[in-house]
């Protein structure tokens, strides 16, 4: 695949900015930051577009909190013309560069897919591996802490190999390096470049280790075979690869019996475990807020006894299937 050209200019397009302007207003939950930039947005479209044009953009400072849900995290967020800039390099510079070069069961991030195609993919191919094997196993994969732990100087060297065009590296080299180390959840660029970034992985799982039923969804990965000594090989060969992109697997990782229970991008077989694990997150949400001093020792006491029953609920129906 050819090295792709003529990408800044299209960040610098007023209808482009337009788009992405649109595209946050849809998507932002902080509506006061949305309509205080909509007063002026005139001024303030035109502003962006003349500080692309000559290329004298800056990224502005991040604002970082925490969320509980799915699990602990640690956001960025940025004001809305940082915000702006970096809808219009994610989809009119990265995506056309780097999405032609994914597999199709890479599905996060990417337009008609995310989490509704991973599970239909899931799906097929445990219903695919139950027709063909009279038995089956799936090796899951989780990487330990992904975002903060890609190597930013590696991911460099992959978008050279994909981008031609200078202008076009230098502002994605600029959001990169406004991290100290990896990359940023929260921002669009941060999660296309993490779809990108394992995208030699994927292919050497597909075409080296001759794996016909893969799935990856950012860093959570599946891997579909008959064989378990063939996953735990290829368990050994993923943990050399992942060595070189400066990444470790963490304790999540292991081989299951296809025809068992385990959860899937927060889903499994039986729903009641998935529901039981959200309110241990919860439990544990609460109790870092009362840490904290975000919530009094009332208020914490009355959600613990609330969410401590619902386990032993869960508890004794689990007991009993």
């Amino acid at each position: 695949m050819k090295r792709k050209d003529n990408l800044y200019q299209e960040i610098c397009k007023m209808k482009h900015i337009e788009f992405a302007f649109n595209e946050i207003c849809r998507n932002t939950e902080n509506k006061r930051k949305v309509y205080r930039f909509k007063e002026y947005k005139c001024i303030n479209l035109s502003k962006i577009q003349k500080v692309l044009e000559d290329r004298e953009y800056v990224v502005g400072r991040y604002i970082r909190f925490k969320i509980f849900e799915p699990k602990e995290r640690s956001i960025v967020s940025q004001e809305m013309p940082d915000k702006l800039v970096n809808h219009l390099v994610s989809r009119y510079i990265l995506m056309p560069a780097l999405m032609p070069c994914l597999i199709d069961t890479n599905v996060a991030c990417r337009i008609k897919m995310g989490t509704k195609k991973g599970l239909q993919y899931y799906k097929e191919f445990h219903r695919k591996c139950r027709i063909k094997y009279d038995n089956y196993y799936v090796l899951k994969c989780d990487i330990s802490k992904y975002f903060a732990s890609i190597d930013q100087e590696t991911l460099k060297a992959k978008l050279r190999r994909k981008i031609k065009d200078r202008d076009a590296l230098k502002i994605v080299f600029d959001i990169i390096d406004s991290e100290p180390k990896g990359l940023g959840i929260g921002n669009m660029t941060s999660q296309i470049l993490a779809v990108f970034y394992l995208n030699a992985m994927d292919h050497y799982i597909k075409e080296e280790l001759k794996i016909k039923y893969y799935l990856r969804y950012q860093d959570d990965f599946i891997l579909f075979h008959p064989s378990k000594e063939y996953l735990k090989e290829c368990l050994e060969k993923i943990k050399v690869f992942l060595e070189k992109e400066k990444l470790t697997l963490n304790r999540k990782t292991r081989i299951f019996n296809g025809r068992n229970n385990f959860v899937y991008l927060g889903r499994s077989k039986n729903s009641r475990y998935a529901k039981y694990r959200l309110v241990n997150r919860r439990i544990k949400a609460k109790k870092h807020l009362y840490e904290v001093g975000k919530i009094d020792l009332q208020s914490y006491c009355s959600t613990l006894l609330s969410y401590k029953f619902l386990k032993n609920e869960f508890r004794k129906k689990m007991r009993s299937e």
